[in-house]
């Protein structure tokens, strides 16, 4: 066996999607052969949302406040944000930290909605869905909505 062979390789290459939770090791002076591959498909929500579609989504979650059980007032002060969140998706270069906290501002209502929490979690569960979709547009982690209800 030549120097080169004795010699181990190692690759380990990761491209379009995101790897957590991996353990990679081999015991000192012995050797270690290991292969794993997986490919994982692009979905269709993986790819990068247009303006418009940001619009789009921003649109969905304004109607489902508006056909909410929520108080009146709690559901005029959501649709304030995401209007707010919505004319900045839609200007020219959009600040989008803006637009997540208008976002974040419109989704913390839910949390406020005490005395309908029914109300609120249910609505969550719709809402949430769609703001997943805007994340990587948005360019924070999930745990920036998370706690929200």
């Amino acid at each position: 066996m030549s120097e080169k062979e004795k010699e181990p390789s190692q690759l380990i290459s990761f491209s379009g999607g995101q790897v957590s939770h991996i353990q990679l090791g081999g015991i000192a002076g012995r050797d270690m052969n290991m292969s794993q591959n997986q490919q994982i498909g692009i979905s269709e929500s993986s790819k990068p949302l247009a303006q418009a579609d940001v619009v789009e989504l921003i649109a969905e979650i304004e109607a489902l406040f508006r056909s909410s059980d929520l108080p009146e007032t709690q559901t005029a002060k959501a649709i304030k944000h995401l209007e707010s969140a919505k004319d900045e998706a839609q200007q020219e270069e959009p600040d989008k930290d803006f637009a997540a906290k208008s976002l974040q501002r419109a989704t913390k209502v839910l949390k406020e909605a005490d005395e309908t929490v029914e109300a609120g979690t249910s609505l969550w569960q719709k809402v949430d869905p769609i703001i997943t979709k805007l994340l990587p547009w948005l360019g924070v982690a999930a745990s920036f909505f998370t706690g929200m209800v």
